[in-house]
């Protein structure tokens, strides 16, 4: 029997909270029809709520505690396996198209071609000067820090390169290729810039909503104190209007992704058909975006809109219409696609749901699904750990373990009430785990040791010379920040005659 092609479409902060069966409706036509006819993972969650520690520990089915990766300015060494080695092995061709946020030398770690450059630095030595001026003001809209300065309707860095992506996937998928195929298609789509198609973006815009917590004096009590976490609240700069036109934009763009996931699962429906063999197409993200709930945006927190990932597959052999409601990890995706392939992959923590998939397995309930991250605050490193286990979902922040957070998403899926006071020997339970997965002192140990390396590469790269030709320079000057429509920027534009906009109250 031929091994099965495999596609793989893993977008970049998108929440599944947003889109046809998520709280915050979105139009996800092709995401809806793909989780009826197959397998979806609704407890799914990233290793950790930031872009390379989280890819980084999917490619390696490592948790970020054993790659000691927790910032973007990382990489795995050359020699970690990745489950692409073990696909390359079984005799698969692994093709990267796209964004993955690899670091350095190695932008393939087991692909054995790829196809796309990121639109991310690839070196040690960001090329600051040469970003700005490809980006424009919207270079620095991909920050946490500055990504509500510009919002609303025009064209961004982030459409032009998604469609170059998908562009350069399509063509690939017209060709004839002798080896089985594993390929994954890495678009920057969702991630803010806060800025979509006109269209799109005035749909949205009309049905966004106030999240939770968005409102000064309507944050939950469990976070007071909480500094760490705390900081990240947007202070009363961020009106209704910026928050409205970041949920239009969000969503926006979630729709637009949405078209091209379509484009490249008809296309690859076709690639398979040609060669006459059995396929698998998955989809997913690496994390979500908070979006202004409880005044948040971005990443980088446990919260559900941040934490929690889609994660689909359909094809050959994979029940339909199947809804597994036991956490899983990112981590489960490289055992997963080695085990459709016919071989293994068992060098990390994540485990291979093809059982489940297939219908072979019902799946563990006991799973616990582990987040880590660490952070710097005030000139101290504070490591923490999000834990899923059951219907329940623990936080704890190192040296503020008095605010441990637990909540029953069951009954309180909007993480309102934090029972670690009501439940203590649950909350107890659960602080004894986190001790035995994640070593605190350890991780905070490696954040900063990794720091160091991160600047003697930077001096070194610098000495001998750096290489950014791999990286993408496509972005036209249209797409720089002179937005058609500007929530930030105070132009007044009214939709019906199209010279004037306000926002509806």
């Amino acid at each position: 029997m031929k091994q099965p092609d495999i596609l793989i479409f893993m977008s970049d902060q998108h929440s599944p909270e947003f889109s046809g069966w998520g709280n915050v409706p979105t139009d996800t036509p092709v995401l809806d029809r793909l989780r009826a006819g197959g397998t979806s993972f609704e407890a799914a969650y990233t290793a950790s709520p930031l872009c390379v520690p989280a890819r980084m520990a999917m490619m390696s089915s490592l948790l970020p505690c054993r790659t000691g990766i927790f910032t973007n300015q990382d990489t795995l060494p050359d020699l970690t396996p990745c489950f692409t080695h073990a696909l390359a092995e079984a005799g698969y061709e692994t093709v990267l198209i796209g964004r993955m946020h690899f670091l350095g030398k190695d932008q393939h770690h087991g692909f054995t071609k790829r196809l796309a450059g990121d639109i991310t630095p690839v070196t040690w030595n960001p090329p600051v000067k040469a970003i700005q001026q490809e980006f424009g003001p919207l270079s620095l809209c991909a920050r946490e820090s500055n990504c509500t300065d510009i919002i609303g309707a025009g064209e961004s860095q982030v459409i032009h390169y998604d469609r170059m992506v998908v562009k350069t996937a399509l063509d690939y998928l017209k060709e004839e290729h002798q080896k089985p195929q594993f390929i994954l298609v890495g678009t920057y789509g969702p991630h803010f810039p806060y800025v979509a198609e006109k269209e799109l973006f005035l749909k949205y815009l009309k049905r966004a909503k106030k999240p939770a917590g968005f409102d000064p004096g309507t944050a939950p009590d469990y976070l007071d104190g909480l500094d760490v976490l705390n900081r990240r609240i947007k202070g009363p700069e961020i009106t209704w209007e910026m928050e409205r036109g970041a949920l239009a934009a969000y969503c926006a763009q979630i729709q637009q992704m949405d078209s091209q996931i379509g484009q490249i699962q008809e296309a690859f429906s076709d690639f398979v058909q040609k060669r006459n063999t059995s396929s698998v197409f998955g989809y997913l993200s690496d994390h979500g975006d908070m979006v202004g709930e409880r005044r948040m945006f971005g990443k980088q927190t446990y919260f559900e809109k941040s934490a929690r990932i889609p994660m689909i597959f359909t094809g050959d052999g994979i029940l339909a219409g199947k809804r597994y409601p036991h956490p899983v990890s990112i981590l489960d995706l490289g055992p997963t696609v080695c085990s459709l392939a016919g071989t293994g992959f068992s060098a990390g923590d994540g485990v291979s749901l093809a059982g489940i998939l297939k219908g072979m397995e019902s799946g563990n309930r006991e799973r616990i699904a582990a987040c880590q991250f660490v952070e710097t605050f005030q000139g101290i490193n504070y490591a923490s750990v999000m834990l899923r286990y059951r219907n329940f979902k623990y936080i704890l922040y190192h040296r503020y373990e008095s605010h441990a957070l637990l909540f029953d998403l069951e009954a309180d899926p909007g993480e309102t009430r934090n029972l670690a006071g009501e439940l203590p020997e649950l909350a107890q339970w659960f602080f004894m785990q986190c001790r035995e997965i994640s070593d605190f002192e350890h991780m905070e140990r490696d954040f900063e040791s990794h720091s160091r390396n991160y600047k003697w590469f930077q001096a070194y790269e610098a000495a001998v010379g750096s290489d950014d030709s791999l990286r993408w320079k496509g972005n036209p000057a249209t797409a720089r920040g002179e937005l058609e429509i500007s929530v930030t920027g105070g132009v007044n534009v009214d939709v019906t005659v199209q010279t004037a906009w306000k926002f509806e109250s």
